[in-house]
């Protein structure tokens, strides 16, 4: 484990399973449920880095710039094993090679990570660097699991709802709606995927503190799952929707949010969680 502290935030990451956060303490209230149960079962936890495809993948394969991967649900960096490249109290950075990750990401390349606190803020820069001769594709997410607290309220600038069938799948269909406007967070039943035409903002509020969720440009989709019976609230921000690579292959480009990075590039994203009382 590790361990990084600023102000009134300090929290704990797993290097050995992905660089998910197990705690996250503000003011020393901890704001997030890692469950040991779901991690003994190999589900999400705490908050886990979705790369490179977050969520369900049809079929568990896509095809891509003419060669088929295999996918797997969320992605397998989160329970690849990172090294740590550099740590200071406030920062750590670690790096994963994409040979890590075999055959569900068989391109040649680095992801890297400085998680930072600063300004009661915790923030995830990353950067995604193709290394190779061949162009790739991915999608990325965070997939906190927020604990709900009396009185929490959830809004956001989220715009459009993307309709799913009975396996979670987007159709390809999508409307407006207005789910980001306020509402108690203990009276939302969901597992959805929303998008909208810039980065998503999204808040929950409380009585004991408030988190804004944002991030870079890229951050257009979202995901929010929860249910009344649930302790937990996931505000997932996204870079694309569930099933990217196929969404993308079937024509929905700008549904799929799909991230191509050409060969001998890198591309750099970040998402800042910003705590308040």
């Amino acid at each position: 484990m590790v361990e990084i502290h600023a102000g009134n935030i300090k929290l704990i990451a797993d290097p050995d399973d992905g660089m998910t956060v197990t705690s996250l303490l503000y003011k020393g209230m901890e704001t997030i449920e890692a469950d040991e149960e779901r991690k003994r079962a190999g589900s999400t936890y705490g908050i886990p880095i979705l790369f490179p495809t977050p969520n369900r993948v049809s079929g568990d394969a896509y095809t891509f710039n003419g060669k088929t991967v295999q996918g797997v649900m969320h992605g397998n960096l989160r329970h690849s094993v990172f090294t740590i490249a550099d740590k200071e109290p406030g920062k750590v950075k670690a790096v994963l090679p994409f040979d890590a990750l075999g055959e569900c990401f068989p391109y040649e390349g680095e992801f890297a990570l400085i998680l930072s606190i600063a300004d009661d803020s915790v923030i995830w820069d990353i950067s995604v660097a193709n290394k190779g001769n061949e162009m790739l594709s991915f999608g990325l997410a965070l997939h906190p699991f927020f604990c709900k607290r009396e009185g929490m309220v959830f809004s956001s600038t989220i715009e459009y709802e993307m309709e799913a069938g009975s396996d979670k799948i987007p159709t390809g269909r999508w409307w407006r709606t207005d789910f980001g406007m306020e509402k108690k967070a203990d009276g939302i039943d969901t597992d959805t995927v929303f998008f909208s035409d810039s980065s998503i903002r999204s808040v929950l509020s409380s009585p004991d503190y408030s988190i804004t969720i944002a991030g870079s440009p890229d951050f257009n989709h979202a995901v929010v799952f929860t249910s009344p019976e649930r302790s937990f609230i996931c505000v997932e921000p996204q870079t694309c929707s569930t099933d990217a690579h196929n969404m993308y292959s079937k024509g929905f480009v700008k549904e799929s949010g799909l991230i191509i990075v050409p060969p001998h590039s890198s591309h750099d994203l970040w998402v800042k969680m910003a705590f308040g009382s």
